[in-house]
């Protein structure tokens, strides 16, 4: 890992000022938090994932064991529709029954400027890991109780194998997908 996480580290070191001394993190379930918006015949669609696990680690101490996974259980899809969910969990898209989880590790950390920062790592869908660089806001609250994690990718679903038969077609569905991480933590016990 690069010596630039320490600048992260520092920046967290704020957030544990106020009384948080926890080195782990962990999310604050709500509605909304992991959403995407692909496209369907040219119209935006969003959905969801209602369901998953995360853990973020940052050592004062050694930038190079600061850590983020994210595990995502695939079948929580939620559109709205559930014809439209079902439809998602099939081999044509996630496959659930064989990959009934997404995953991201990170590799590294960097603070690109205040509050402002990048994680890359391995996301791994439908089977297939690529190394992707997410870009992300971390902002403690006033009393540092919480944090607040904001992040925006957009994944080409094609490398994933995600759409197949008719669905690889782009102009039944988007090829870019856009995923909205919105989350909260707090310190893990």
């Amino acid at each position: 890992m690069k010596t630039s996480l320490l600048l992260i580290s520092s920046c967290m070191a704020l957030a544990w000022s106020v009384g948080a001394s926890a080195a782990c993190w962990k999310p604050v379930p709500s509605p909304k938090s992991l959403t995407f918006t692909a496209s369907q015949g040219g119209a935006p669609f969003p959905g969801e994932f209602k369901n998953y696990t995360a853990s973020l680690c940052l050592d004062d101490k050694d930038p190079a064991k600061d850590s983020l996974r994210v595990d995502v259980d695939l079948n929580s899809v939620d559109t709205g529709l559930d014809e439209m969910d079902g439809a998602l969990k099939t081999d044509d898209f996630f496959d659930t029954a064989k990959y009934p989880k997404g995953s991201f590790v990170s590799d590294s950390m960097k603070q690109v400027s205040p509050g402002h920062y990048t994680v890359t790592g391995k996301l791994t869908l439908k089977g297939v890991t690529k190394v992707i660089t997410v870009p992300f806001t971390w902002v403690p609250s006033k009393d540092g109780k919480q944090v607040r994690l904001d992040a925006k990718t957009t994944l080409q679903r094609r490398d994933y194998g995600i759409g197949k038969g008719q669905w690889d077609d782009p102009q039944y569905v988007g090829l870019g997908v856009d995923v909205i991480f919105a989350i909260n933590f707090v310190p893990a016990p």
